[in-house]
């Protein structure tokens, strides 16, 4: 038997509900949260303030995440050698009614 863990408390009711609430939160944000997980994080999300705190804290974290790993990737395609990305985009529907023209 591991003894490591026999002297650490166990987590209570609402630590518990806070884990589980944690993970459909970040199943949410993964675009992986099914209709019965759904159901359970908005009804926490209802009822608990704590909850409606972390879910803040994950959606911030999330944002981070992707602003500061998107910039990564951008000046590492930058530095590459790569080509901006809208300029490409638009001189596809340049001078096509209601888009600019495009001038490079």
């Amino acid at each position: 038997m591991n003894r490591r863990h026999e002297n650490q408390p166990r987590p209570n009711d609402a630590e518990l509900q806070l884990e589980e609430t944690e993970a459909l939160i970040w199943d949410l944000l993964d675009e992986r949260l099914d209709d019965a997980g759904f159901a359970r994080l908005s009804q926490s999300l209802e009822a608990n303030a704590t909850v409606r705190s972390r879910y803040m804290e994950c959606v911030q974290l999330h944002v981070d995440l992707h602003e500061h790993f998107g910039r990564q990737a951008l000046d590492a395609k930058q530095q590459a050698g790569g080509t901006a990305v809208l300029p490409n985009l638009l001189s596809d529907v340049s001078g096509l009614p209601g888009f600019p023209t495009v001038i490079q």
